[in-house]
């Protein structure tokens, strides 16, 4: 069921917190530098570093990403949905604030109920990193997410999954694991 109402507030350059895997995340839409911004402000987060997204669907990253190919999807998906963030090529105008300099982006489809209904319900992609300060540990529950946000951001209710370490990052061209 599409949430119209929440995309609105996303698209507007609102950010939301919201249950994943392993702590909560914190989102925005990818398209919205100020949104970015925001993020990074609150995170206190070096503005060099980029972000990773999370979808329901290839669909949802195609405005950011090179085509892949058939026999290159049967690949992705053999670590989706799950915990596994891939970093595939990205276009050439995707925005320098999404892709690194070596034109690369991370995108990964969720297993996580929560977080793969959020990015259905709003039919798009999100910008995903954990709610927290940089250096400072990750939001594990809902009272702490509220003290987060502070009002400054929709809080997505909901309980976190069982995984104890952030995604896997890899790099799908080289398949080097860059974080594990």
């Amino acid at each position: 069921m599409r949430n119209h109402r929440l995309k609105r507030y996303i698209i507007n350059g609102n950010i939301i917190l919201y249950p994943t895997e392993s702590c909560f995340g914190i989102g925005c839409d990818p398209s919205n530098f100020f949104s970015i911004q925001k993020i990074k402000k609150i995170k206190k987060r070096n503005l060099k570093k980029n972000f990773l997204l999370i979808g329901s669907n290839m669909q949802e990253f195609k405005k950011y990403i090179i085509e892949i190919k058939n026999k290159d999807l049967k690949e992705l998906y053999s670590k989706w949905p799950g915990p596994h963030t891939w970093v595939v090529d990205a276009k050439k105008n995707t925005s320098p604030w999404l892709s690194s300099s070596q034109k690369k982006i991370a995108i990964r489809i969720p297993s996580f109920s929560l977080c793969h209904k959020l990015t259905k319900g709003i039919g798009m992609a999100l910008i995903s990193t954990s709610a927290n300060e940089s250096g400072k540990r990750s939001i594990k529950n809902y009272r702490q997410a509220c003290r987060f946000g502070n009002g400054r951001v929709k809080i997505i209710k909901g309980v976190i999954g069982g995984m104890k370490k952030p995604s896997t990052i890899q790099d799908f061209t080289s398949k080097q694991i860059l974080r594990k």
